[in-house]
């Protein structure tokens, strides 16, 4: 009886830690390898542009005054659906990843700017 009731709470335990785990990380992007995979190429890996993006009028994300004038649904807007040269990402990406990368977008304002 003892052995039967110490394998059930070895089978519990083991079923609880492997819930928790997989709910943990099931949920979490990977933001900046979707970046970096997606925007990277145009926006530079320093959110100020590469001379490819520059060409094509990319905003540079470190200058506060935009990142004060462009609202976090503009933003999941545009990846989404493209705009102007940028090319539509909402076919490659899920709602929950572009999310994710306009949350990283937001780490590149100055400091005291940041949200």
């Amino acid at each position: 009886m003892k052995k039967a009731l110490y394998g059930l709470v070895v089978l519990l335990f083991f079923y609880v830690v492997q819930f928790n785990v997989s709910d943990t990380f099931a949920g979490k992007i990977d933001y900046k390898k979707v970046f970096t995979n997606n925007c990277q190429k145009c926006h530079g890996k320093d959110g100020k542009g590469t001379k490819r993006g520059k060409g094509l009028g990319v905003p540079n994300f470190t200058d506060g005054d935009w990142q004060d004038a462009t609202t976090d649904k503009q933003m999941i807007t545009i990846i989404t659906n493209g705009k102007k040269k940028m090319p539509k990402q909402g076919h490659k990406l899920s709602l929950e990843e572009i999310k994710a990368v306009v949350k990283f977008i937001r780490f590149f304002a100055p400091e005291k700017k940041r949200y």
